[in-house]
């Protein structure tokens, strides 16, 4: 049976769509970030598509593919877009493991609030969307 990588059934087209809904996503979690974060360390994973659950799934989800395609138009510095979209990629995930941090804090003994790892979830986010507008410079 023939296998296409999902990278391949990406075109540039849908690539820089998934892209550009990335980084309005982005935009609407910092802007309604009091809102979304109402609902926890998971309400923040959702939006940054690191958790799926429900019907919705953030353009986030599986940013990386999307890079893949992006990278391979001519008119992007293939080097500088690699670093960036992989400082991207670092940053998303340090965002996910303090908004997963923040579901599990609070036990016993001097627990740590959910709040100081949601505050930190945010600067990574506040991170994310200054290396999303560098990237967006480049497409």
């Amino acid at each position: 049976p023939k296998l296409a990588s999902a990278a391949a059934a990406l075109s540039q087209d849908a690539a820089l769509a998934q892209w550009k809904a990335s980084v309005t996503t982005i935009d609407n979690l910092l802007e309604n970030w009091d809102t979304i974060t109402k609902g926890g360390g998971d309400a923040i994973r959702k939006e940054l598509g690191t958790a799926n659950f429900g019907t919705d799934t953030s353009p986030l989800f599986q940013i990386d593919k999307a890079f893949k395609v992006l990278r391979e138009n001519d008119d992007v510095d293939l080097i500088e877009f690699t670093e960036q979209s992989e400082e991207f990629s670092n940053v998303l995930a340090q965002a996910d493991t303090m908004a997963y941090s923040a579901n599990f804090a609070g036990g016993s003994g001097k627990p740590t609030p959910p709040k100081v790892y949601i505050d930190k979830s945010k600067k990574e986010v506040e991170g994310l969307q200054k290396i999303a507008k560098s990237l967006s410079s480049l497409l």
